[in-house]
């Protein structure tokens, strides 16, 4: 982006510096109430005119601000121009953008696309990804359609039901480009108030979805920042069920990172914001699992065991047309997976063992990536209990339907290093030597 990248987004959202002070203060004040930054910042009209100014070097913001200034612009600080003293800004680059998704007149999109009908040189991108530059057609020109947008959370459904049958480790680049282009429509393309409410509502679903894939994908790093930008929007846009669903993925992942007291913390702030939009109970019953989890992890078998009858008791009452497609996943083979992963966390080895083998068997077919993880915990709790044997039943069907399937989850494979590593003291076992072998083939 260009250094008055800042100036630019506040003149497009036709905000004055003392509008877009006030704004950044009021999000400063409810980002420190959520405890998202840990002092609340304070902005001023003089501070960002240094920010949006031509100057070589610009103050930089302290950490708090910066993850203030992050969620107001839906930017990170580096793409406002913002960087620290001595570096370069990689953003100066200039980004190419996509197609558009429907035929429009040269005039009505903001491209220099088909402009000319000379071959291109060897340093010219193909017409079809030329970029966006300031003598491109005006983007007053350019009306959104509803169609389009209509297509595009299609496209998200369809990324989403993908990923809970096969993973998410081919879904996050495509969904990173989808979610550019929507980004794009909201900034330079025309719209009504209902159709822009829709284009920032499929920018957050693009965008917590995004997250859980590069979570899925084993990106953690990337996963938290997409999940923070996308609890950054339900909170400025009062989407409360974008807000439930992305602290629920945020609950998920802090198990993973071991941070059972953070995945607490996020599962309460969902079931708060779940209320709020009265869920139905697949909802709720999810959310009450993923507080299980974070109990587990941290060895509080109490207040697990109240989670876990808490979830089945919402489950038992059955499905509600309101259910958001980002809880169908939530089967009973799925949700006894999930108690069966609590039992194993609390050191309930062979309940663990119990319940992770009927979910297995439970488990829809189609579904690989799930079943493949339920295998592979089902390997770990089978060690733990002592039962090698089965062990090396479930890691044998785990390894078959990775080579297989169209599975595609580093989460799945990384389950299987953690099967290796317990398998490894009993390598002298009959079968253990060769499957220790044909882990580290597909893990290599």
């Amino acid at each position: 982006m260009s250094r008055s990248a800042m100036k630019e987004i506040r003149r497009g959202r036709n905000r004055t510096q003392a509008k877009a002070v006030d704004e950044l203060n009021g999000l400063a004040g409810r980002l420190a109430a959520e405890g998202r930054v840990s002092k609340r910042p304070t902005f001023t009209v003089r501070q960002l005119s240094k920010w949006e100014s031509e100057a070589q070097e610009r103050p930089y913001p302290h950490p708090d601000a910066r993850v203030v200034l992050e969620a107001y612009y839906q930017r990170s600080v580096s793409e406002l121009g913002l960087l620290p003293r001595g570096s370069v800004n990689t953003y100066a680059v200039p980004v190419v953008t996509p197609v558009p998704l429907f035929e429009q007149s040269a005039s009505a999109v903001p491209f220099l696309v088909g402009q000319h009908a000379a071959a291109p040189g060897d340093q010219e991108p193909p017409p079809w990804l030329a970029e966006t530059t300031t003598g491109a057609a005006s983007s007053e020109a350019w009306k959104i359609a509803e169609d389009e947008v209509d297509l595009l959370r299609a496209a998200a459904d369809d990324m989403d039901a993908q990923d809970q049958q096969f993973g998410g480790n081919r879904l996050w680049r495509p969904t990173r480009a989808h979610l550019l282009w929507v980004h794009h429509m909201i900034d330079r393309g025309i719209y009504d108030e209902d159709l822009g409410q829709q284009l920032h509502a499929l920018a957050g679903k693009f965008t917590t979805s995004l997250g859980w894939f590069c979570y899925d994908a084993g990106l953690h790093t990337e996963a938290r920042q997409h999940f923070s930008e996308a609890l950054n929007a339900a909170m400025l846009t009062g989407d409360d069920v974008l807000a439930s669903r992305t602290l629920s993925n945020m609950a998920r992942q802090a198990v993973d990172l071991n941070k059972g007291r953070e995945a607490i913390r996020f599962s309460r702030l969902a079931q708060t914001h779940a209320n709020l939009w009265s869920a139905p109970t697949r909802v709720t019953a999810l959310l009450a699992i993923r507080e299980a989890q974070g109990h587990a992890r941290v060895g509080d078998a109490f207040n697990c065991e109240s989670a876990i009858k808490r979830a089945w008791k919402e489950w038992e009452r059955g499905k509600d047309d309101r259910d958001p497609d980002w809880t169908t996943f939530l089967n009973v083979a799925e949700l006894t997976c999930l108690e069966g992963m609590c039992r194993l966390d609390l050191g309930q080895t062979v309940l663990a063992q119990q319940l992770l083998a009927k979910s297995e068997q439970l488990q829809v077919v189609a579904h690989s990536r799930n079943r493949g993880m339920c295998l592979g915990r089902l390997s770990v709790a089978a060690i733990k209990a002592g039962d090698v044997d089965h062990s090396v039943q479930a890691t044998t069907k785990a390894i078959e339907l990775i080579r297989t399937s169209c599975m595609s989850s580093a989460r799945a494979v990384e389950q299987l290093k953690i099967v290796h590593d317990g398998l490894a003291p009993h390598h002298r076992a009959r079968g253990v030597g060769d499957l220790l072998e044909e882990i580290r083939a597909v893990v290599a």
